[in-house]
């Protein structure tokens, strides 16, 4: 028998699975949402942390490749406004997004590529925004970001 949890609950079997990417995503929405990535990229290889940061949410959350779990528009542009002036001053990236999935209409979910160089080389980071529409407009409410082995 199935373990309960709390009044009433029944757990479903386990071949029971909703879908939960059930908006399509439509050719504008898109191109939107890879704005979004571009305004990253652009604003990295530019050291413009004001671009680089213009697409998140007042109250964003981003956990960063070394696990740093960041909270808050201001947060994030102090620790960019850092890293853009020292450790990666040098470094230059490309961000693809792989695929773009919406669980309901103005939110979106993005899967992406990173690809960095740096003096020493580059390495890669796979990564996963979280994006809200909010008065017609796509930001950046969560993005996690993980390097990957080559």
């Amino acid at each position: 028998m199935p373990k309960r949890r709390g009044r009433g609950f029944k757990e479903p079997a386990m071949t029971v699975r909703p879908e939960v990417h059930t908006t399509p995503v439509s050719d504008q929405d898109l191109a939107e949402l890879q704005a979004l990535v571009a305004d990253i990229e652009d604003g990295f290889n530019r050291k413009e942390v004001a671009v680089l940061d213009r697409p998140f949410s007042a109250d964003t959350v981003v956990v960063v490749p070394d696990g740093t779990m960041i909270r808050g528009w201001d947060e994030l542009f102090a620790y960019h406004t850092d890293r853009m002036a020292n450790v990666v001053s040098t470094w230059k990236t490309r961000i693809s997004v792989l695929s773009a999935v919406m669980p309901g209409p103005d939110t979106a979910v993005l899967h992406f590529r990173q690809e960095t160089t740096t003096p020493d080389g580059g390495f890669a980071n796979h990564g996963t925004v979280v994006a809200i529409r909010r008065d017609g407009r796509w930001w950046i409410g969560a993005l996690h970001n993980t390097n990957i082995v080559q």
